[in-house]
């Protein structure tokens, strides 16, 4: 596993999280809103339990750091970012924990493909299955736990 990342602290977390989610989000493109369908859509789509697992805003920035990190060319930024300490973080009008969730949302989107049906009911689609599925699993069980 990358120690490098394991070892971030919340707010470097935080903010490289913030900077690759804003380098990944295509101009005029949003994330999808966080609604009570989003989240029944993902447990379903990996088959998780709610949990009342108590995380702060870095540890869930980290977990979706480490299943970047799978990419080495995304891990060699994120080290860099790390060393040299990353710019500020991508604000959002809502504040930090809209900031988090919609970073790991735009990271989830590199793996799944949010669908919606014409009666707006929410769908996951795994598009892309990352080398080791033991971390793309985890980030959206803490994703879930983190908005319970």
């Amino acid at each position: 596993m990358d120690e490098v990342t394991r070892m971030l602290d919340d707010a470097a977390a935080q903010r490289i999280l913030a900077r690759i989610a804003r380098s990944r989000l295509p101009a005029g493109d949003t994330p999808p809103a966080w609604t009570p369908g989003l989240r029944q859509a993902l447990a379903d789509a990996f088959a998780l339990s709610p949990t009342a697992e108590p995380l702060t805003d870095g540890e869930l920035a980290r977990q979706a750091l480490l299943l970047l990190a799978e990419d080495p060319a995304t891990r060699d930024a994120i080290h860099a970012m790390a060393a040299t300490g990353a710019a500020a973080p991508l604000k959002y009008d809502a504040g930090t924990t809209v900031a988090v969730v919609t970073a790991v949302l735009i990271v989830l989107q590199t793996y799944v493909r949010f669908e919606r049906d014409k009666q707006g009911k929410w769908s996951v689609v795994i598009e892309k299955k990352p080398t080791s599925e033991a971390l793309l699993k985890p980030l959206v069980q803490k994703l879930l736990a983190y908005l319970s």
